[in-house]
């Protein structure tokens, strides 16, 4: 064996190199394969990922955009003055003609009534004669819906000879005071102009094309695509069967309820059923789709996955996986150093996402935490809080897109005011935040005031032009205070302060501090001051013009045993923010409605009760049931109620909040406007609230003996009201020369001091049966006033 012992040992190791090869090689080649699985495998979860993130931009979009078309109804309908249960088809048609002009995306708008027969249509649309939307088996499903709805129905798309197009219908029911339909407004969108943002921008959407779809009967509303689409594709409905099979497949996959998808609005893959394009092979075909539910419209959004793309993006994937595994260990060392570079670059952009706000790209809270406790405790500092005034009102008038873009305008005006050493930060929503180190207070000063005069330059956002203004508050470390979180507390503090009065800048100061914990304090004892039966009810008298009494105002007193009296200006507002408004609403109606009828059963005198409601309080859904609940429940008599509502009520909804008024209106409640000349209804306003009484607010009174101006202005106001054939109370008569002038002006209903200051009922009763005071014999707020002199005169 000794001679042949070389040779064996050569080929023994030609042998393990061959080994070595093929166990290398097959190693390699598993390795490969588990490698080449696990990238398509990746591949396609960020494909699908990405996919549903544009799902949900894509339906947000969808949603801003139906929104916006249902203001443009309703601002059509809101300037169509009715006549006779239709409005003027000249004045409708310049209406209509106008809002197309607005917007061209509208092709077509048209009145019809009830029964669907056509009243009157925009100019260039020429209906046929005896036309009656009824008669079209596209349009009747829809018509009849949107007589039933309250808001926007969106009809089946379908070609419409009558405007030669495919035909996208919106339609929304116009109804009268008592909620009769009076006519149905409907338009017809070109779905090329209204969409286009999706059908030719595909480098920010979907590679493939979006399939949009009605839920209730499977029609497709939508089918957005750069190719041209066979109309016949809508009038294409998807079979039950395929339906219920994929909905039986998905809630077996994931695990959940159908419903529970519709009802949390989740992006889903799903095994979709769309046909061709091709109008000349209508075959079905089954796909993977990225799919979302859009509740408010009830519709279905679904993009098919594109199986190409998926593969283009894995093959050039695959390229370098074949290069690395083709070349050497050098070029594995190569590959692993570039996944280093690779997750370096990961965790950099994370870290960027981390400190930066994803809009306006400066830094934001998270940074500004950290970067305050790196700075240490020596360097002091100015933190400057910036609030834009009404910004709610650019968010909800046209929506928050327009707004996201003036916020970030406000960011690049809001750089120029910064130094490398500055921090500037968006704190939320449309907050910001400037520190600024090693400066005086005059330069602080300095420069808000300049932050403020750069808001004067209108902001110019697509083909708007909005002037902003902010309100600023300032706090300084370490004199305000030494600890972070409170020292951010305390310029919020000064920056509310601001807000008292808008576009202003305040420095903190000691007192805020304070009212901060007082007020913070009064919040926690409200909580149980119902429990602890803290609250009690006042009366004060409201005296006719020729002496008689006509009724009282309920008025709310606390009496807490840390913070003694506290006035009602001082705890509604905590109680409105801190939502204890509403019970503390529920205990003064009650007690006032027991209060009333007791004073009633003992002096066998009937009075009525002016009860001030809050904002939230009227609000609030159940309001009205509730108030009907408790008139039945103490036997209280409609005419005797009388609702004060203030000015601001109309700030964020007037047209919902008159049709909260009609609904009380129409239960026999009368409605009093409170604090009149102080808010925010104008004249034109005015004529068109459903009110009884307009309650002038003390603080013309307190000056009418001394002020022309302000004389005339109440004079002003009493002969519009009279006009308008509204009972005017005025509050606040102190002195009998202020008595005289107003019983000069004619004015209804006297209330204040002079006569008598808030009674308890006992109180009350005594008041009531003394012999100078004069009971209105009829139950008030039927007729105006008697003003013949009085009984005792």
């Amino acid at each position: 064996m000794v001679y042949n012992g070389s040779g064996e040992r050569m080929t023994s190791i030609k042998k393990n190199i061959w080994l070595t090869f093929y166990i290398t090689a097959t190693i390699w080649l598993l390795f490969f394969g588990a490698a080449t699985y696990v990238s398509y495998q990746t591949v396609y979860d960020e494909y699908t990922a990405e996919q549903k993130k544009l799902m949900t931009l894509t339906s947000n979009s969808l949603q801003s955009l139906f929104r916006q078309y249902e203001v443009l109804l309703d601002l059509i309908t809101k300037e169509m003055k009715i006549e006779n249960g239709l409005p003027d088809k000249r004045k409708a048609q310049a209406i209509m003609d106008t809002i197309i002009d607005v917007d061209p995306s509208m092709v077509g708008v048209g009145l019809f009534t009830p029964d669907g027969e056509a009243y009157v249509a925009s100019s260039g649309i020429t209906l046929p004669p005896k036309f009656n939307i009824l008669a079209q088996k596209e349009n009747r499903e829809s018509f009849l819906r949107t007589l039933k709805e309250e808001h926007m129905v969106l009809g089946r798309t379908y070609q419409s000879k009558v405007l030669n197009t495919i035909a996208f219908p919106l339609r929304k029911a116009m109804r009268d005071k008592d909620g009769k339909v009076v006519f149905v407004l409907s338009t017809v969108v070109d779905l090329n102009k209204a969409f286009d943002f999706l059908i030719n921008k595909k480098n920010t959407q979907f590679s493939s094309d979006l399939y949009i779809f009605r839920e209730h009967d499977h029609y497709f509303q939508m089918v957005l695509t750069k190719g041209l689409v066979d109309p016949s594709i809508y009038s294409y409905q998807i079979p039950d069967s395929e339906r219920s099979r994929a909905i039986e497949s998905l809630e077996s996959e994931l695990g959940i309820s159908y419903q529970t998808i519709k009802d949390k609005e989740l992006d889903i893959i799903i095994d979709s059923h769309q046909p061709t394009l091709d109008a000349n092979n209508p075959s079905d075909e089954n796909t993977k789709a990225v799919s979302k539910y859009i509740p408010d419209y009830g519709l279905w959004v679904e993009a098919k996955i594109d199986d190409a793309s998926i593969r283009s993006l894995f093959l050039n994937k695959a390229k370098t996986l074949i290069i690395v595994f083709v070349g050497s260990l050098l070029f594995i060392f190569i590959l692993f150093r570039g996944i280093a570079i690779s997750e370096q670059r990961k965790k950099a952009a994370l870290q960027y996402q981390a400190n930066h706000d994803y809009l306006t790209e400066l830094h934001n809270r998270y940074y500004l935490d950290q970067q305050l406790v790196r700075s240490g405790t020596e360097t002091p500092f100015f933190m400057i809080f910036i609030d834009l005034d009404n910004f709610k009102a650019i968010n909800d008038g046209y929506g928050h897109e327009l707004g996201d873009k003036v916020l970030k305008s406000v960011a690049q005006r809001l750089k120029v005011f910064v130094s490398d050493s500055d921090l500037l930060i968006r704190y939320s929503g449309d907050e910001f935040i400037i520190v600024v180190y090693n400066e005086i207070h005059q330069t602080i000063v300095t420069r808000c005031e300049n932050i403020l005069s750069s808001f004067e330059q209108p902001c110019v956002i697509d083909d708007y032009s909005f002037v902003l203004s902010a309100s600023i508050g300032v706090a300084a470390y370490p004199e305000d205070g030494t600890d972070l979180d409170e020292l951010k507390r305390y310029a919020d503090l000064a920056m509310y302060e601001s807000k008292k009065t808008l576009n202003t800048i305040t420095f903190f100061q000691e007192d805020f501090r304070e009212a901060y914990k007082y007020r913070a304090q009064m919040e926690q004892e409200l909580k149980q001051a119902i429990v602890l039966d803290e609250f009690y009810m006042v009366y004060q008298p409201q005296i006719m013009r020729n002496g008689g009494l006509f009724g009282v105002e309920a008025l709310v007193r606390w009496e807490n045993k840390t913070l003694g009296m506290v006035p009602p200006d001082k705890f509604i507002p905590v109680a409105e923010s801190s939502g204890a408004i509403l019970a503390i609403g529920d205990f003064i109606i009650e007690r006032s409605f027991q209060d009333i009828v007791e004073v009633q059963r003992d002096t066998g005198i009937n009075i009525s009760v002016s009860i001030n409601i809050s904002i939230k309080q009227f609000q609030h859904k159940h309001f009205l049931n509730k108030l009907v609940k408790l008139i039945e429940k103490h036997a209280f008599i409609y005419v005797e109620l009388v609702l004060e509502v203030t000015e601001n009520l109309f700030i964020d909804d007037v047209i919902g909040i008159q049709a909260i008024m009609h609904k009380i209106k129409s239960k026999g409640i009368r409605i009093s406007l409170d604090d009149f000349g102080t808010g925010y209804s104008s004249l034109s306003l005015l004529s068109h609230l459903p009110i009884d009484e307009l309650k002038i607010d003390k603080s013309f009174i307190s000056e009418i003996t001394t002020d022309p101006k302000t004389r005339a202005m109440v004079e002003g106001i009493i002969a519009i009201a009279q006009q308008l054939n509204f009972t005017t109370v005025v509050e606040g008569v102190e002195t009998e020369e202020q008595r005289q002038i107003l019983q000069s002006l004619e004015c209804d209903i006297f209330q204040g001091y002079h006569f008598s200051k808030p009674l308890k009922v006992h109180d009350l009763k005594t008041f009531i049966q003394s012999p100078t005071v004069i009971v209105s014999p009829t139950p008030p707020g039927i007729s105006p006033p008697d003003t013949s002199p009085p009984h005792n005169e």
